[in-house]
């Protein structure tokens, strides 16, 4: 292509060439401070926006969505429901109290399972089974507590598939893989979460208060592990039987979180499902479940993650789980080797660690 110089032409003609670029120049000079104009505006009431309203508000999430938050026991649900505060009860299932609060502007749904793969299948399968008669949209099932490992006291654990010891006569069949992308969001979290080495005088009440008042015992520096590959097993303690919760049942056997609010005992259910509690192998059961188990190749073994897994894969429902280490490696008690002695004495830990990285988790979603 000739250059435009080299073209012929009078100077009068060129005079009108020079004339008409310059115009041009001029429009366009002009055009591009109005767009540059409207797009500070548009980033100035962005950043409004974003002062204004969290970024889950802004997110394109219905207004019945909610994420559905389980737990097993007492202490592992309870500094999630003190996150989700004010809460309102939305209602007992397989005799466990459910509440509906909001943690990082996220609308949720909450409560326990019970203990063992029995009662996490029940509760799971009524409280889903309300909300969809609800017209509730459950966006994800995201599970926390506590569990045996081969990693150290006080890590907490986010496999990405888990298995169970059940033999299934329908599907799904484990494997049952978590969410690939509530996985992602989870894999970016280490190295941010703040969780506690430290011991505290435990809330043996039930209350859902924490105590300042730390024991002189501390773990080493807890770790949030999110390894590709890493598999959770899921354990049945007792045979097929449920493990029946109480009111007031104290950080164990209690029917919802440490401090919920006040509701009606259940008495008539305590009255039928209380015929474990005559065996006497019952609690013997209990207390060894929460010892590390033979999970084969897993590097994380509880007792109710697999059973939610398995409805959440069943309904093509969003899953996750996290698991704070309460019975595994570098006890700085070396407590001897008795299979309950661990839970006992860390599981507070376990359980809040475990919740930090959920609310953690709820935060960058």
């Amino acid at each position: 292509m000739r250059d435009l110089a080299e073209l012929p032409c009078v100077p009068a003609a060129r005079g009108r060439v020079v004339e008409g670029l310059e115009k041009r120049r001029r429009q366009v000079t002009s055009a591009s401070r109005f767009v540059a104009r409207i797009v500070h505006l548009a980033v100035a009431a962005g950043v409004a926006a974003g002062a204004l309203f969290p970024p889950a508000v802004l997110a394109a999430w219905p207004g019945n969505a909610r994420v559905l938050i389980l737990s097993a026991y007492p202490t592992e649900g309870a500094k999630l429901l003190a996150a989700a505060a004010p809460v309102t009860e939305v209602g007992v299932f397989n005799g466990r109290r459910f509440f509906a609060g909001t943690i990082a502007g996220k609308n949720v749904v909450m409560g326990l399972t019970g203990i063992g793969l029995v009662d996490a299948d029940r509760t799971t399968r009524a409280v889903l089974a309300y909300l969809e008669d609800s017209d509730v949209q459950v966006k994800a099932i995201v599970f926390s507590g506590v569990a045996g490992s081969s990693y150290n006291i006080g890590d907490v654990i986010v496999p990405d598939h888990w298995t169970d010891d059940l033999e299934h006569s329908a599907p799904p069949y484990p494997p049952y893989p978590v969410n690939m992308l509530l996985y992602s969001i989870a894999r970016r979290l280490p190295g941010n979460v703040a969780l506690d080495p430290n011991l505290y005088v435990e809330d043996y009440a039930c209350t859902g208060l924490r105590s300042e008042l730390s024991t002189p015992i501390r773990v080493e520096d807890p770790e949030l592990r999110v390894n590709p590959g890493d598999e959770g097993h899921s354990s049945d303690a007792y045979g097929g039987r449920a493990v029946p919760c109480i009111t007031p049942g104290g950080d164990l056997l209690g029917c919802e979180a440490c401090g919920a609010p006040p509701g009606v005992p259940g008495v008539e259910t305590f009255i039928s499902d209380a015929g474990p509690f005559v065996d006497p192998n019952f609690f013997l059961e209990l207390f060894q479940s929460f010892a590390p188990g033979e999970g084969g190749s897993a590097v994380v073994q509880d007792m109710e993650t697999a059973a939610v897994a398995r409805i959440a894969t069943e309904k093509r429902i969003p899953f996750i789980a996290f698991r704070g280490v309460s019975d595994g490696r570098g006890d700085p008690l070396m407590l001897p080797p008795i299979p309950y002695l661990q839970f006992v004495v860390y599981q507070q830990l376990a359980a809040d660690n475990a919740a930090a990285a959920t609310l953690a988790f709820l935060a960058a979603w």
